[in-house]
């Protein structure tokens, strides 16, 4: 077996512990675990069945579309699973190929892949267990810093229009996961001066991406192309509250201390003269998104990109330096000595202490990493019953409605968490209430034609679904 045939063998086989490391959560919950993730679908199905509506929910509209195109070859519910891994396989994949390119080291692209995989997500702070726009954005975001960044140095203008391009996709799609990179970015081009203004009417075509995110932005809202620049200026100030879980987690609880301590190791070395040149961009980017999430602790603003975004995107350019640093780590450990043996011995004993410190918290998921079943078997069975039933207006509790449109493709629902926080707090209130003339005023008021809950209610309503699944019951009644 040649050496390429090896490091092929090496590259499938860490990609499936990617695969397998990401789909793990997803073994004991099939279901979408995040209410994300069935916003997303929902918006998805509308969207294929004439449902969709532009709105503030139409900003990830290149995600839904994306996800639409899935739906005619797959049933997103019972698969969706499925793509958390697939996509974090090819964001690893992609990483492991930028890393190869500026680092020349087959074993330091290997490493980023791993260091990629070990990133923990939770309910807040999203990541690679749940796919959303955010996730499906990532292997973009390393595209398009790196055919920008190669193109700026080299002075190639290609590669520059690549990047051009992927960030015009990525405006209807996630449009933050461009944003945070803008700091950045500008500090980049400025160091390389002499060529942005040797070539400055070349990059007066970038002008076309504000122009582009205007309109887009004034197209969701119907509002004048020109009052829209100052709107949305003041939408991209992101306060304290942007989130439905909002809590000032730290950068600490999704990336590990092993990691981050290799990666201040990469920075002694990128940080060389002799290494500036190719590592900038790499650098600069942690170092600003650390400045930015200062600023929000400081002030409870987060400016161009949310707080809980801007945590996950400091994590997603860390394994690049991490790698850099292990690579780096182990040979200076192996100057020790001119023993090959001795020196493999090394190398091996590294790695194994660095990734067992890496992925020590793996070992108890649910106690480290702040996961929810929104939809459990009970309501996925209860729900699909609903399908059989004509067009109604349903009432469910918050978690459970998000799912009702999703996988009947036809109910509509009062309250769900997206939805008016009034209609909300009635829909809270229904189900706290044993005052069956409150319920009532409710049912009205609404025109609900069917509750779904995993309580008996009291009322003179018909009971027409009973069932348990995996010890949870459920209850569906008809109003009228």
């Amino acid at each position: 077996m040649d050496k390429q045939e090896k490091r092929i063998i090496i590259l499938v086989a860490v990609s499936f512990f990617v695969f397998f490391l990401i789909y793990l959560p997803h073994y004991v919950n099939p279901y979408p675990m995040h209410v994300d993730e069935w916003h997303h679908i929902d918006q998805a199905l509308k969207f294929r069945n004439g449902d969709y509506y532009l709105g503030s929910s139409s900003f990830e509209l290149g995600f839904h579309v994306f996800l639409s195109c899935i739906s005619f070859f797959a049933n997103l519910i019972l698969n969706y699973k499925f793509l958390p891994a697939i996509w974090g396989t090819l964001s690893a994949l992609i990483l492991f190929f930028i890393t190869y390119k500026k680092t020349k080291s087959f074993r330091t692209g290997i490493f980023a892949m791993i260091f990629f995989a070990s990133i923990k997500s939770n309910v807040n702070l999203l990541g690679l267990w749940f796919f959303t726009p955010l996730t499906f954005a990532i292997p973009f975001i390393f595209l398009f810093v790196y055919f920008y960044t190669e193109g700026v140095q080299k002075q190639n203008k290609k590669l520059i229009l690549i990047s051009l391009g992927i960030v015009l996709f990525l405006i209807p799609t996630h449009s933050i996961s461009f944003l945070f990179a803008l700091p950045f970015l500008i500090t980049y081009t400025l160091v390389h001066y002499k060529y942005l203004l040797k070539e400055y009417k070349f990059f007066l075509i970038f002008l076309i991406i504000p122009i582009v995110g205007i309109f887009f932005y004034s197209m969701l809202f119907n509002i004048p192309f020109q009052e829209s620049f100052l709107t949305l200026i003041k939408d991209l100030q992101f306060k304290h509250g942007w989130g439905i879980y909002e809590f000032k987690n730290s950068p600490l609880e999704i990336y590990s201390i092993a990691g981050y301590i290799l990666a201040m190791v990469s920075f002694l070395v990128l940080l060389k003269p002799k290494n500036m040149k190719k590592s900038l961009p790499y650098v600069l980017w942690p170092l600003f998104l650390i400045v930015q999430i200062a600023i929000f602790r400081i002030t409870d603003i987060s400016y161009l990109s949310p707080y809980q975004r801007n945590v996950y995107y400091l994590a997603i350019s860390l394994p690049f330096l991490s790698a850099i640093g292990l690579q780096y780590t182990i040979i200076k450990l192996q100057k020790i000595t001119n023993d090959k043996k001795l020196k493999q011995v090394i190398a091996i004993g590294v790695i194994m202490i660095i990734f067992a410190f890496t992925f020590c918290s793996f070992i108890d998921i649910p106690r480290n990493v702040k996961l929810y079943k929104p939809v459990n078997e009970a309501d996925y069975f209860a729900i699909k019953n609903l399908s059989e039933l004509p067009r109604s207006k349903i009432l469910a509790p918050s978690f459970v409605s998000v799912a009702i449109y999703p996988i009947t493709q036809k109910h509509d629902i009062v309250a769900g968490i997206f939805q008016n926080s009034n209609f909300k707090k009635e829909s809270r209130a229904f189900f706290k209430t044993t005052n069956c003339t409150k319920k009532q005023e409710t049912i009205d008021k609404h025109n609900v034609n069917y509750i779904i809950y995993g309580k008996p209610i009291n009322c003179s309503y018909e009971l027409i679904y009973n069932e348990t699944h995996d010890k949870s019951t459920n209850y569906i009644y008809k109003t009228s």
